[in-house]
């Protein structure tokens, strides 16, 4: 058994008649070929009948190939399609040859690791602690633990494995780190974050020299992620719910890691203290949708719903995508060409393979960014130290370089910071209104959709555009025309980094 999606087609139809035909055409699709002979999984099944159908199912590979030819035109069956967005913990192989390889197995007994995580002298509690060990025959596996109150974190294995390095990414309030050859009994002493707010160079980077709550505002922007919060920084933030597995939970939006909650704060975080770092456009109007389930990746039929809900519930004028998958698909695309067709312009992270670029980014109707850092701005032994490329044309002016794990290629329109970011986390472990740095183009992505909603908010003629496609049209054309070269190839930075006005 293998999973599928299935969707009808919405985008090219601007009558009420084509859209109600491609929404019969699944419904009749599904009940006469699939219904009786699947395992259904979720079915979105909207009361309104021009709006798009989603259906998750399970199904025999071969049953679905010999139904798939006969499908009319307007429906779409697909694969289940795992996006993933990037890990505070991902390592460039450079770090370690063992990374890459690393598998989560057993590890045995005999052996054991044990070390204290502290930071400005008192045990950090809820620390993800990563180990990866190697054996003299070149094999490679990983094991992970969190922190106890008291910082102590232990790992068992067989003595024929080596600990090579080990990774800590605190909740929040410090640098996440890593130690090559760890040893038992260690206590690791990670760095504290600044917390000199509410501006820093991703801000500068972007033109804002100045902290503007009202930046962005008349904006409306989207944010398809793991959900957001609770944060005091994010309470503006409107949590639409979660689209997981073809169902729709209202109340669901709550983050289930850190990450929708990072991006959310890079684009519109309010600092309730001046040492809090500010979002690049905290005057917009932000929404958030959670697509990821607790540990696993989201799929296309998820995503396209987020889509749909955004652009068309919530009259989004931009979403941002910070998440992504190497095979594209028609289900995705077909959702966010039918935003564009509305108004609403995808802004979506490049990927962090350090290869071509990913899907969505790699969509033409969408925007591509990758991701840069600033040399010297974080501290020796911390992940975002690890970022810099060994070629030399990923240099580029005023300290500006492509993060080593950037994707890009012809598809890339813009560049933005994403090494080294801080931005706001969920308030767990007794943290509140906690701050923590992570790296990416999921940091880039929504650090360029901050600033393109900055520019459309200081553009009149923008914002009294009809919803439609000229409208989502004239956002590119305004993020092209405000990019300013940073002194590298376009396959790296696409037209430059996106100014404020």
């Amino acid at each position: 058994m293998a999973r599928y999606v299935m969707a009808n087609r919405r985008s090219g139809k601007f009558r009420e008649s084509e859209k109600r035909a491609s929404r019969a055409s699944l419904d009749a699709s599904f009940q006469s070929l699939f219904d009786a002979n699947v395992d259904l999984i979720g079915d979105t099944q909207p009361v309104d009948d021009k709006q798009r159908r989603v259906v998750i199912f399970d199904a025999d590979p071969t049953e679905i190939a010999a139904k798939q030819a006969n499908l009319p035109v307007d429906v779409m069956l697909e694969p289940e399609i795992l996006h993933y967005t990037a890990a505070r913990s991902q390592l460039h192989p450079s770090l370690s040859p063992f990374i890459s390889v690393a598998e989560a197995l057993p590890l045995g007994t005999g052996g054991a690791l044990r070390v204290t995580i502290i930071g400005n002298t008192l045990p950090i509690t809820g620390a993800e602690v990563t180990l990866f060990l190697r054996s003299t025959s070149g094999e490679a596996r990983k094991a992970a633990a969190q922190t106890s109150g008291s910082g102590v974190v232990s790992f068992d294995f067989n003595p024929v494995w080596v600990p090579t390095v080990l990774v800590v990414v605190p909740a929040g309030g410090f640098w996440s780190v890593f130690v090559r050859a760890p040893k038992d009994g260690m206590t690791i002493d990670v760095p504290p974050l600044p917390r000199d707010g509410p501006l820093a160079w991703w801000h500068r980077a972007h033109g804002i020299n100045h902290l503007d709550l009202n930046r962005g505002a008349g904006v409306k922007v989207g944010v398809i992620d793991t959900g957001v919060g609770p944060h005091g920084n994010l309470a503006h933030v409107v949590n639409i719910g979660a689209f997981i597995d073809g169902a729709f939970d209202p109340v669901g939006g709550a983050d289930a890691d850190s990450h929708g909650s990072h991006v959310c704060g890079i684009i519109g975080a309010r600092p309730a203290a001046l040492t809090d770092f500010a979002g690049i456009a905290p005057g917009v109007d932000l929404f958030c949708a959670r697509v990821f389930p607790p540990g696993r990746g989201a799929n296309q039929g998820d995503i396209a719903d987020a889509i749909d809900a955004l652009s068309r519930t919530h009259g989004v004028d931009l979403i941002n995508l910070s998440l992504g998958a190497s095979t594209p698909s028609n289900i995705e695309r077909d959702a966010i060409v039918d935003a564009l067709e509305r108004g609403t312009l995808c802004i979506c992270a490049a990927a962090n393979s350090g290869g071509p670029v990913e899907y969505p980014a790699a969509f033409p109707e969408s925007v591509a960014v990758s991701a840069l850092g600033l040399e010297g701005w974080a501290p020796n032994g911390t992940l975002s130290s690890t970022r810099y490329p060994p070629e030399k044309e990923k240099y580029g002016s005023s300290g500006m370089f492509l993060a080593n794990f950037s994707c890009f290629g012809p598809e890339v329109t813009c560049c933005a910071p994403g090494v080294g970011i801080i931005s706001t986390v969920p308030e767990r472990f007794g943290l509140v209104s906690p701050y923590s740095s992570m790296d990416g183009t999921s940091m880039a992505s929504p650090a360029a959709c901050g600033a393109l909603a900055a520019i459309l908010s200081a553009t009149p003629n923008y914002l009294s555009l009809p919803r439609d496609i000229n409208r989502a049209e004239n956002a590119r054309t305004l993020l092209k025309a405000r990019c300013a070269d940073v002194g590298m190839a376009p396959q790296y930075q696409g037209r430059g980094v996106p100014i404020v006005p």
